[in-house]
């Protein structure tokens, strides 16, 4: 997505937590200087034919880092989550690596569905032309990029900002085969 656009998006959702994590309740510091949280998306897996985002949420970078567990885990960050889990919830060890185990195998498990993807929630801050009513089947979920794996997109898809008279557009064109 590009930056204007998720910009529209986080910053709202972090000016209305103080710019402090939900989690933690800790303010970011980023260069010396308090900066704003993270943006994560919250979703909705259990019983939706879809994967339906339920909110943003503003998260400091350690807590967004236990969100993003196996992310953590492949790049040797697991020890970080660990610690983070054990001291937010007064859990032992034991008991945090007991949770990221049930976390990699709900993943794993939610990882054999397509799932198609419901944003809807956004419905007001975020247009995509080509989907009006925020909802994407599976089949064309390419068309917007997966930047967890840093994907390109695939088709053609435009996202604009809802909530201002600028219109920020990506044009994601069909790959020649």
């Amino acid at each position: 997505m590009d930056r204007k656009i998720w910009d529209a998006l986080r910053i709202p959702v972090c000016t209305a937590t103080g710019n402090r994590c939900e989690i933690c309740g800790d303010q970011v510091i980023r260069n010396g200087r308090i900066g704003r949280p993270d943006c994560h998306e919250k979703w909705i897996f259990e019983f939706h034919p879809d994967r339906p985002i339920q909110r943003l949420i503003a998260l400091c970078p350690g807590c967004h880092q236990v969100q993003h567990s196996g992310l953590a885990r492949v790049k040797g960050r697991e020890q970080e989550v660990i610690e983070r889990l054990c001291r937010l919830n007064r859990w032992s060890r034991r008991q945090a690596e007991l949770d990221l185990n049930r976390s990699t195998a709900r993943c794993t498990h939610r990882d054999r569905f397509n799932w198609d993807l419901d944003l809807s929630a956004l419905h007001g801050r975020l247009i995509i032309h080509s989907y009006p009513t925020l909802h994407i089947p599976a089949a064309d979920r390419a068309t917007l990029g997966n930047s967890f794996f840093g994907l390109p997109p695939h088709g053609s898809a435009h996202l604009t900002r809802a909530d201002s008279p600028e219109t920020y557009e990506i044009l994601k064109h069909i790959a020649s085969q």
